[in-house]
């Protein structure tokens, strides 16, 4: 017999100058994730986000610098671990999330990129992971 494990849908995590919100679903049905440093502040939903279940837990990326004319795309990748929660509905979590830098041709430059293309900064981050009940607002 398999045990059935109770995941949180929500979670909420902060390093020194870092808060990303997550949740798997919202009440218009759809995943929301918001990431706030001291100089940016993003929100993402539905599509916008993108997750991939792997070995070492799930992986949710949002694009958070477009490429546009910069020569550059940042993207935020957050590790999101496997947990049961307790009955309370509420865990506290450490994890990861890492930003990833791809070097892109600038507009008007040489279409070839030679060298590394992508760096990486991590992130230590702490918080709650939990279950929330989102309610339908849409009525029948």
């Amino acid at each position: 017999m398999t045990e059935q494990i109770n995941e949180p849908n929500n979670f909420e995590l902060h390093a020194k100058d870092t808060q990303i919100s997550y949740s798997t679903t919202s009440f218009i049905g759809e995943a929301q994730f918001t990431y706030n440093t001291h100089n940016l502040s993003r929100q993402f939903r539905g599509e916008e986000i993108s997750t991939l279940d792997t070995a070492i837990g799930k992986l949710v990326t949002v694009l958070v610098e477009p490429d546009g004319d910069t020569g550059k795309e940042v993207r935020l990748t957050l590790l999101v671990p496997t947990i049961n929660l307790p009955s309370s509905q509420q865990n506290p979590i450490q994890t990861e999330a890492i930003l990833t830098t791809k070097r892109t041709p600038k507009r008007g430059g040489s279409p070839i990129l030679e060298g590394q293309l992508q760096t990486y900064h991590t992130v230590s981050l702490t918080g709650t992971a939990s279950r929330v009940d989102f309610l339908s607002t849409t009525q029948s």
